[in-house]
Formats: C-alpha cells, structure tokens, sequence
C-alpha cells in the first residue's frame, strides 16, 4: 500500500515542477525585442540632446567659468549659488515670474475656452476661417512680432498714442515700453496675444470630441446653455484645460522671454525681466556661466515640483470619458 502511493505521488509532483518551469522557460524566449528595437533612437535622442545637456548644466553650476576661449572652469563648489540668491536683481525676476504666469492664464485658459464654444456652433467653413485667424499669430516669429508692436506702441509717432489722443484719453505720449507701469503689463498682453490661438485651437480640438448625446439628455431635462456649459462641457474639457494651466504655469515665462529682449531688456530698473531674461543676461552678458547654471538648476527643481502637484491635481480633476 505504502509503495503504490509514494510512487505516483513522486510522479505528479515532479511533473507539474517540470511543466512551470518549461513554461516560464517558452515565456522568457518570447519576450519581443522590435518594440525596444523602435524606441531605441528616441531614446538615444532624448538622452543625447536632452539629459546630457541638462546635467551639464548642472555640473557648471559648481564651477566658475566665463566661456572666453583658452580659459578653464575653476571649481568653487555651491559659491554660484550664494551669488545668485544674494543678487539684487533675482527677488525682482522671482516676482516677475509669478506674474507672467498669473497673466498669461486668461490668454491660455480663460478666453480660448469662450472664443472656442462660441465658434463651435458655426458652419465649417466660418468655422476654420476664425480658427486659423486666431492661430496666425503662433506661427509669426517673436522678433517680427517685437517689431511690429514696437511701431504701433512707439512713444512719438506709435498708432496706439496716436488714437489715444484722438480719442481724448491721454493729452501726452505713453512710453510703454520704457514706463515702469506699463511695460510688463505690455509684455504679458503681446505673449498673450501670441499665445490665444494654440489655446484656442487646443479646446476646439477637445470640444470636437464631445459627444452630442449630452447636450440633447440635458436639453430634455430643461438644462439651459450656461448649465450646460458647466456641467458638460467644462467637465468634458478638464483635461485640455490642466493642460494648457500646466503648459502656461511651466513655460509662460519662456514664452515672454524674446519680447523681453527685444522690446525692454528687462527695463525700466527690472521691472520686466524674468528668471530666464536673467539667465541670459549672466550667460551672455556678464559672461558668468556658473551663475547662469545655478539659476537654471535651481528652477529645473522648482518646475518639477509644479509639474508634479500639477499632475497629481490633474489626475483629481480632469474627467476622462471612457
């Protein structure tokens, strides 16, 4: 008895061992390598003109160098960034950073939603004719657009003055540029203005994709337009809204930085420069490359931070209708 169950019982245990090994044997020659095969040259993209460089920059943070040929970075540890926190000028571009992001929201966020719903319901035609009028001015280059506002805003001979003071408003001539009341406020509205038909464009594309169905069941539930407006397309277009907050929170400051070159220099007394402005300043200016590395460093971390609380909110907020 004793012999005729130890001998089967020895069989069946070594076999399904045997088995899940073979198994786990066939899966792991499975595996496919054309999908890695394909994302190797982005990878090694990404890595080359993206990584390598950003921790370059990071390494010239800790070294004194002014990038004259023939000279050598001097080592001088974290001395970059104690010269950048103590810098008269960094608690101003700090400050002026909050704002350009502050005021470029109601360009990206708020009114390419209202110009979107309201050019949804026309004909195609009309429709992509006020689509692409809105987006003409992402494709114009920022120094042509520099130019062309710095004619129409000229202090002495500008359209802008000159209808200011045909109209009765203003007797004297506006410097806007050189103004310390107006000249970042004219910073952010050109941004803006560049920035209104991407946006507008980006929440086109999104209503597009709401279904129909929604509007019609709210309709016969006695649901007017504003009620719709809020609870179905608001809700339907959450995600392309945190997205355009995230890309105006993160990148509205860069977005503002060739005006800033162009048509302030940072001016009057740093009234308009930004954390980038600054950076190109130390770089290209004062020659200074560790500091230029220490400030870009230190928002490279500060950025991330919001990337991260701006996507954990996101995934709290926008409603994706799977």
């Amino acid at each position: 008895m004793n012999i005729y169950l130890t001998q089967p019982a020895t069989r069946e245990m070594v076999k399904p061992r045997r088995t899940a090994r073979a198994a786990f044997s066939r899966k792991k020659k499975k595996i496919n390598v054309k999908p890695y095969l394909f994302l190797t040259p982005a990878v090694l993209m990404l890595i080359w003109w993206v990584y390598k460089p950003m921790l370059g920059t990071l390494r010239y943070s800790l070294y004194d160098w002014s990038m004259v040929p023939g000279t050598e970075a001097v080592y001088v540890g974290l001395s970059n960034f104690k010269k950048l926190l103590t810098n008269k000028d960094f608690g101003t571009a700090v400050i002026n950073t909050g704002v350009y992001i502050l005021g470029m929201l109601p360009f990206s966020v708020i009114l390419p939603v209202f110009l979107s719903v309201a050019t949804q319901g026309l004909q195609d035609k009309v429709k992509k004719l006020y689509r692409a009028f809105f987006f003409v001015p992402m494709i114009m280059a920022p120094v042509a657009v520099s130019t062309i506002f710095q004619w129409l805003l000229h202090p002495s001979n500008g359209l802008i003055n000159h209808l200011l003071q045909t109209a009765g408003i203003t007797a004297n001539n506006i410097s806007f540029f050189s103004d310390e009341r107006f000249a970042r406020l004219m910073i952010i509205l050109i941004s803006g203005w560049k920035m209104l038909g991407f946006a507008t464009l980006m929440f086109s594309s999104a209503l597009s994709g709401i279904d129909r169905q929604y509007y019609e069941a709210a309709a016969l539930d006695g649901a007017g337009k504003f009620r719709s407006f809020f609870h179905i397309t608001l809700t339907m277009i959450s995600p392309t809204v945190m997205m355009m907050i995230m890309m105006s929170v993160l990148f509205s400051s860069q977005w503002s930085m060739a005006y800033i070159d162009v048509l302030t220099q940072g001016g009057p007394y740093g009234t308009s420069t930004n954390i980038y402005y600054l950076m190109y300043k130390y770089a290209f200016k004062d020659m200074n490359v560790g500091v230029c590395a220490a400030a870009a460093g230190l928002f490279m971390l500060v950025f991330v931070i919001l990337a991260m609380l701006l996507q954990k909110l996101s995934s709290k907020v926008a409603f994706y209708d799977n």
